[in-house]
């Protein structure tokens, strides 16, 4: 049985209890209207953030009051409604009070509290840092997480599913406070968020963040932590510096990789790797492997897998692995040639190619 849907969340069902809800604080509002003018013909093809934005606009227009009266009518109602149905009431925020953000920037930042107003405040941050980023380094020093939070997800150069913050991918030294505020937070949900803005960071001014990371390493196990997490990707991409940073120096080591010729689609590859080091024991060492998938293009795709992370003291270890050829909704296979790769500390090691065939 397939799990459900996120968009499903955004159902009649929740129409209802939203719609009854806002009757109570605003006896003029239709909630049977509402629920009938959302739910038109297409509605149900809509995925969520087209579902989210269509409530969220309904809502507005059949209160039919200044932005500022919507506010103080949402906000107590907004803490009966979290996780992904809370998006409707920062998405009210970011369709109609982009022009008055002396309300919308105190109605986000409750509205956080109880779902997350990550992607509402971006078009804030673009058209007023001069406005946005202060209230970002007076929310990084709230007692309440989720405002902590909100300061590095919602300014994330790169936020999955988010507008596009460009003048952060091109500079983004003025949101470094907010993350050295941060980098040290006892919540995990925050900390978190840190790391992935550093990643972020990596992807356009990997300089500037491995410098960063360099001056933060070895601080504290939190920052640690932060550290690992947002070097990630270069870590993958076998970056020397960040290889370096964590100890992982390179070996001289000899591979003997064994897997099969041919593997069928939905079948596992099963391989198997016998490292052996030059001297005694490799110390700490990083291993990971990557395959060259075959693409509908023709350009092979690559991906880096991890697999351990150990002091390794034995002079030969020997390792298993599978990997699984089913399509996920973020990756699909395609037949053909692919190669494998072993890789230790950095370096490609040994790799071998085998052909994925079509059931049948």
């Amino acid at each position: 049985m397939s799990a459900p849907l996120l968009k499903d969340l955004i159902d009649v069902a929740f129409m209802q209890r939203l719609g009854n809800a806002c009757h109570q604080l605003q006896p003029t509002f239709d909630s049977t209207r509402f629920v009938s003018t959302v739910v038109d013909d297409n509605y149900h093809a809509l995925e969520l953030k087209a579902r989210i934005q269509r409530v969220a606009t309904i809502l507005f227009q059949q209160l039919a009051l200044p932005f500022v009266k919507s506010c103080e009518i949402l906000k107590p109602l907004s803490s009966q409604f979290g996780g992904i149905q809370g998006f409707v009431f920062p998405e009210v925020v970011a369709q109609f009070g982009l022009d008055q953000p002396d309300i919308a920037l105190p109605a986000l930042g409750h509205f956080t509290q109880f779902s997350t107003s990550e992607f509402a405040i971006r078009p804030f941050i673009s058209r007023y840092p001069e406005l946005t980023l202060p209230q970002l380094a007076l929310w990084a020093q709230s007692d309440n997480h989720h405002l902590r939070r909100l300061a590095s997800e919602g300014s994330r150069p790169r936020l999955p599913w988010g507008q596009a913050l460009p003048q952060f991918k091109k500079d983004p030294t003025p949101l470094l406070p907010i993350l050295e505020q941060l980098k040290q937070d006892p919540s995990d949900y925050v900390r978190r968020s840190v790391a992935n803005h550093l990643n972020d960071i990596s992807k356009d001014r990997p300089e500037l963040m491995l410098e960063l990371c360099q001056r933060w390493f070895g601080q504290h196990p939190d920052t640690d932590w932060i550290v690992k997490h947002a070097l990630r990707g270069l870590l993958r991409q076998r970056h020397p510096v960040a290889l370096q940073l964590f100890g992982y120096q390179p070996l001289a080591v000899q591979a003997q990789l064994q897997l099969p010729a041919r593997v069928k689609m939905g079948e596992r590859l099963e391989f198997s790797v016998l490292l052996s080091q030059a001297t005694t024991g490799s110390g700490k060492t990083r291993v990971e492997y990557a395959i060259d998938f075959a693409s509908k293009a023709g350009k092979p795709r690559h991906k880096v897998f991890q697999w351990l992370e150990r002091v390794v003291n034995e002079p030969e270890l020997t390792l298993q692995r599978s990997y699984l050829f089913k399509d996920l909704t973020t990756r699909k296979h395609y037949a053909g040639e692919h190669r494998l790769y072993i890789i230790v500390n950095g370096q490609i090691v040994t790799s071998q190619s085998f052909l994925l065939e079509n059931v049948g």
